[in-house]
């Protein structure tokens, strides 16, 4: 399962609890996660922590029932989670900048955070995402412990530079001796590339753009010490070839290729998801 599909469970979960009470936990539950791992993934996938996203789409319910129902204000407030007229008043105007009466008088359309869907496409276990443009900080790493080395070089900067908003995503691929994306599976050298918001973030390190593009996403997990011929790896890009074959994508020329590291299911297993460019449309 890929982490698109875990906090699509979750997002679920909230629109069908959007006028009733919905729990972090039972949300992270959903989620298949602890509360500390499904905090930090929800923001870094949506853009959104779990109670921003929770505000914004009951608001949005609030300006659907305002539009289209004769409900008093109160009434609304109460239906969407809030306890009294004044601080769902608050609220509303704080993210529409309008009253609630004022938006009923005149006669606003419904606005606001609409649904996210995280996966709107999915065949054979393999999700189709389009990913944003992103800026990440580079850590190099090369033989004879390529992935180890340029790991070290992550941990340490993020020990001493700790995320101050959205949590950060970590994409690694393999490269070559002048540390260019390799698709050769016995590399030389290993990249990861860590997010950031702003280039004031990277604090001397070597910045690079990852292109926004469409990406197949399939997820794996296993354990070298149980199979150290690493076979499940091969079994999840096997997958993903054979969806895109029979389901008619077509991969691009040379594609950017990606694993981003996740929390097992299992403790003691290494578990990640792998992307794959294909043509868009």
């Amino acid at each position: 399962m890929t982490i698109y599909e875990q906090i699509q469970r979750a997002l679920d979960y909230i629109e069908l609890g959007l006028f009733g009470p919905l729990r972090e936990r039972d949300a992270a539950r959903e989620a298949g996660m602890s509360v500390r791992s499904f905090n930090r993934w929800f923001w870094a996938v949506t853009g959104r922590s779990y109670r921003e996203y929770v505000v914004k789409r009951r608001l949005r319910e609030a300006t659907r029932m305002l539009f289209s129902s004769e409900s008093r204000v109160l009434d609304v407030a109460l239906a969407v989670g809030y306890g009294t007229h004044e601080s769902f008043s608050r609220a509303f105007k704080g993210e529409f900048g309008i009253s609630p009466l004022q938006f009923r008088r005149d006669r606003c359309d419904p606005r606001g955070e609409a649904r996210l869907d995280m996966v709107k496409e999915m065949y054979m276990g393999v999700v189709i995402r389009d990913l944003p443009e992103m800026l990440a900080v580079a850590f190099e790493g090369f033989a004879p412990e390529p992935e180890s080395v340029a790991g070290a070089k992550l941990a340490a900067w993020q020990k001493a530079h700790p995320a101050g908003g959205r949590p950060r995503r970590v994409f690694g691929h393999n490269i070559d001796r002048q540390g260019n994306l390799d698709h050769n599976p016995k590399n030389v050298g290993y990249k990861f590339l860590a997010t950031i918001e702003s280039p004031d973030e990277a604090v001397g390190e070597r910045t690079e753009v990852i292109r926004a593009g469409r990406f197949a996403v399939t997820g794996i997990e296993g354990s070298f010490e149980k199979d150290p011929t690493g076979r499940w790896i091969m079994e999840g890009w096997g997958r993903m070839n054979a969806m895109i074959r029979q389901k008619g994508f077509t991969a691009k020329a040379c594609p950017r290729w990606f694993e981003e590291e996740l929390e097992p299911v299992q403790a003691g297993n290494l578990r990640m998801d792998l992307y794959l460019e294909i043509e868009s449309g």
